[in-house]
This record gives C-alpha cells, sequence and structure tokens, in this order.
C-alpha cells in the first residue's frame, strides 16, 4: 500500500510539472508567434484570408487596413484572420479586422499566374489582397505555398487584362507568410506597440511592453512553482498522515493567499507599466 501511494505521488508530480511547462509553453508560443492585431477598416470588400495594407487613412493612434493593391506593395502588413483561427487576438473597441503578420497563414489565392504548387513562391496578384504565383516581373515576395492549388472548392472569377476578359479560379489554401517583406516599423508600429496601445488604449513603447510581457512570465512562473509546491506537499502529508487533513487545508488556504498576493502584485506592475 505505501509503495503504491509513493508510485502514485510521483505520477502526480510528474503531470503538475508536465501540466504547468506545458501551459507556460503555450503561452509564450502564442504571444510571441500566434498574436493578431485588431484594426479598424472602410473597405467592405475586406475578408478574412486577405492580404491587407494600411490604408491612407492610417494614423499611428488610429491604424486603419484595406485590401492590398498593386500600388501600395509597401504598405502590406500581413493576412487577415479571425479570433477562432488565432492563438491570442488583441484588439481594442471598433477594431474589427485582425491582422496576422507570420507564421503558418490560410489565405486566398489566385491560378491568374498559372496552377500553383506546393514550394513555389506567391506575390501579390492583380486581383485586391489576393495571392498568385510569383513570376520574373514579381516586385515583391509575400509567402511560400503549403500545398498545391485546391482542385475543390475554388470559385471562378472574371477580370479585365490587356488581351480582354480572362476567367481565374480563386480559393483558400495554407501559405507561410514571409515576414521580412511585409511592412517595416518606420511606416507602422511594430506588433509589440501595437499589442500594447490595443491593451492599454494610447500609445505604449516598446520597452514597456517587453518588461510587461517579462513580468507576466515571472509571475506565471512563481504562481505555477507556487501551487504545484503546495498540491505536491499536500498530497506527500496525507500519505504519512491521513489525519492531518485540517492542517494541511489550512496551509493550503495559507499558501492560496500567497498564491494570490503575488498575482495581484504582478498585476499592478503590469498596469503601472502600461497605464500609468
Amino acid at each position: 500500500m505505501v509503495n503504491l501511494l509513493k508510485r502514485t505521488i510521483g505520477i502526480t508530480d510528474f503531470f503538475a510539472f508536465l501540466y504547468f511547462f506545458l501551459l507556460v509553453n503555450i503561452i509564450f508560443s502564442g504571444v510571441v508567434f500566434g498574436i493578431s492585431i485588431g484594426y479598424k477598416t472602410n473597405d467592405s470588400s475586406l475578408k478574412s484570408g486577405m492580404v491587407a495594407a494600411l490604408s491612407s487613412d492610417s494614423t499611428e493612434s488610429s491604424p486603419m487596413v484595406e485590401a492590398a493593391t498593386e500600388e501600395d506593395l509597401q504598405r502590406i502588413i500581413g493576412v487577415t484572420t479571425t479570433v477562432e483561427d488565432s492563438s491570442i487576438t488583441v484588439a481594442s473597441s471598433g477594431q474589427t479586422i485582425f491582422v496576422e503578420s507570420g507564421g503558418e497563414v490560410r489565405v486566398y489565392v489566385s491560378d491568374v499566374n498559372g496552377e500553383i504548387r506546393q514550394g513555389q513562391q506567391l506575390t501579390l496578384s492583380p486581383l485586391n489582397g489576393i495571392l498568385a504565383v510569383a513570376n520574373d516581373n514579381s516586385r515583391i515576395i509575400l509567402g511560400t505555398a503549403l500545398e498545391d492549388f485546391p482542385a475543390a472548392g475554388s470559385q471562378s472569377h472574371e477580370i479585365d487584362t490587356n488581351d480582354g476578359k480572362e476567367t481565374t479560379n480563386i480559393a483558400l489554401m495554407n501559405i507561410n507568410l514571409d515576414t521580412k517583406n511585409l511592412v517595416n516599423t518606420s511606416e507602422a508600429a511594430s506588433s509589440l506597440e501595437q499589442l500594447g496601445r490595443s491593451v492599454a488604449g494610447k500609445e505604449v513603447n516598446e520597452l514597456r511592453v517587453i518588461v510587461a510581457l517579462v513580468i507576466f512570465l515571472l509571475v506565471l512562473f512563481a504562481e505555477g512553482g507556487i501551487i504545484y509546491g503546495a498540491a505536491s506537499s499536500s498530497i506527500t502529508s496525507i500519505g504519512r498522515n491521513p489525519l492531518a487533513g485540517r492542517v494541511i487545508k489550512k496551509q493550503l488556504f495559507q499558501v492560496m493567499f500567497v498564491a494570490f498576493g503575488v498575482l495581484s502584485v504582478g498585476l499592478a506592475s503590469i498596469y503601472l507599466i502600461l497605464w500609468v
């Protein structure tokens, strides 16, 4: 019985550690790689899966986007997405369009420049907000196809060309977005600045956002360590003395109070950094 209890405690410790390890990694990965930023728009044609660019009405305090065209290649910031497809979405009131600027995204593509194959580079097509396979005349590379152009689910669209009307097929497919060719920080606020602005509702520089994120991660580690230690200690104590339940419960309440205090101090520090 004692050996069984020890093995159970060991398994519990392992899964508690694994839980907190995975929790930290998931949140950290979402903060670094999976953030979609909210924007406002006056472009009714812009929808999820289209390439977005900063519009001429955009300002630092109120960034706005529209479907990217061949005339504003230098203002492209990413691909529009939905809340469900984003690890973390940051937006303030009135921001209804979410843009992801890196990694694997699902985007509308056209076969206007030829059939798309996995591994081919993609550029902006003559259709606003839609990509096509790049050729020798392409001025910018926006990503790499992660699959072949889908045979099923595509829609036909008629466009005007120098040779008259031409029919092209449009479909959604997965690509790897090429972040180095997106708009630079001199033309738009960085993701960290946009994150700070969306959370705080005002301009916040990158350094303050980084400090707030570091504090958040430290608080997360501290909370995980406190809860893990309390749970592990309680299980061990009960195993040694099953009658000490009342004392152990009291200690757990004390530990939870400390954990709440650490969380409160951490959140207060983040508030002071971002809002004051």
